[in-house]
């Protein structure tokens, strides 16, 4: 049986194929990790632009609410003020025609004997 010895260039081959394994193991990590950073990053726009319509729209709200516009407004219909030369007024009430109720006429309940009930039971008449 001959024994074979390994040569330099085998040992570079086989040093330069587990270091491009490695490279490409890397590549694939760094790769996976693109594509999760690249969702993410999607994921955090949508949120950045729909927290950015929400501030618009509760700054619109907040600019009316400090408004004269806003003050007179609920002072009017919910301060229940007026101002000067106003007229108000209060409607009444319209009274409804009462409705009478019907009577329901009640069922007086018989009085039974307690044999006339045992033999209900045990006869069945």
């Amino acid at each position: 049986m001959k024994v074979r010895w390994i040569t330099k260039k085998q040992i570079w081959i086989i040093a330069i194929i587990l270091l491009v394994v490695a490279l490409l193991i890397d590549l694939n990590t760094r790769l996976s990790t693109l594509q999760f950073l690249t969702d993410q990053k999607m994921t955090l726009e949508s949120d950045v632009s729909n927290l950015k319509a929400t501030l618009e729209i509760v700054s619109e709200k907040v600019d009316y609410a400090n408004s004269d516009t806003a003050v007179e407004e609920w002072a009017r219909q919910q301060g229940m003020m007026m101002k000067e030369g106003d007229h108000v007024l209060i409607p009444l009430p319209v009274s409804e025609t009462a409705i009478e109720p019907t009577a329901t006429p009640t069922i007086q309940p018989t009085q039974v004997e307690n044999w006339q009930v045992w033999q209900k039971l045990i006869f069945d008449q």
